[in-house]
């Protein structure tokens, strides 16, 4: 496909929408759990694709990378419209938290979050693209292989040094895993 400026784009943008809308789908899914939402989001992401289709460019990175991207930002996004501010003063404590609660595990949970966060942020883009689709969109290596041009033995190869680079990070900031 060439646009009007003469731009080659791999797939018409039917073909992107069809291949992707499910994963797209599964990815808000695993967030957020509500159907409708994820419905919403995920036609908003597709919608938003459609209208900067032309300004695409394959060369900076693959349309699954470029699909994320939005679909990461209109999370963000729907996060941030519906934070709730809710003062501290306002909120009525009914009895002590004793150690090893929920609340303990939570603390933890969020720093772990932001850890994974972090180190994820410094792998190259079809190492996370990999990775999202994997634990995040739930797709087997044969699914991932078909959406990142790969083979599936190439996307299994991938997570494991993916795992093992994680695994060092995390080693060399003293952070212990463990739930």
């Amino acid at each position: 496909m060439k646009d009007a400026n003469n731009h080659d784009y791999p797939i018409e943008f039917e073909d992107v929408y069809n291949r992707y809308y499910l994963t797209v789908y599964r990815y808000f899914m695993k967030r957020l759990g509500n159907k409708e939402v994820c419905e919403d989001l995920t036609s908003d992401v597709f919608y938003s694709c459609l209208k900067k289709y032309d300004t695409y460019d394959p060369s900076k990175a693959g349309i699954v990378t470029w699909i994320y991207t939005v679909a990461n930002n209109k999370l963000k996004n729907y996060y941030r419209d519906r934070k709730m501010h809710v003062s501290i003063d306002d909120t009525e404590i009914t009895g002590d938290l004793p150690d090893g609660t929920d609340m303990d595990r939570a603390v933890y949970l969020t720093q772990m979050k932001e850890y994974l966060t972090e180190a994820l942020s410094m792998l190259p883009d079809r190492e996370r693209t990999i990775v999202n689709l994997k634990y995040f969109s739930g797709l087997t290596s044969e699914e991932i292989a078909h959406q990142v041009d790969a083979t599936a033995g190439n996307v299994r190869v991938i997570l494991t040094r993916v795992c093992k680079k994680l695994a060092v990070y995390f080693d060399e900031n003293g952070i212990k895993w463990a739930i």
